[in-house]
């Protein structure tokens, strides 16, 4: 039973710590996500590549630090 609480206590410290950056996280997402514009395929910049799916769903990922500067497609 203490070993299920200490864990219990740990997801929940590390569930606090970090919801504020989650939160942002997810705004930033949805934000950069109406910036992209509607007949756009794809955006790269700022160290980061937007895609966009045959079904309209725009997919966000991280570019690796030597990428984050590639020129604009």
């Amino acid at each position: 039973m203490s070993s299920s609480n200490n864990v219990r206590a740990e997801f929940s410290s590390a569930f606090r710590r970090n919801r504020e950056a989650y939160q942002q996280h997810e705004n930033a997402k949805t934000e950069l996500k109406k910036l992209m514009p509607d007949d756009a395929k794809e955006a790269i910049g700022h160290g980061i590549h937007a895609r966009r799916s045959k079904s309209g769903a725009v997919t966000i990922d991280l570019l690796r630090t030597e990428d984050s500067y590639a020129p604009v497609q």
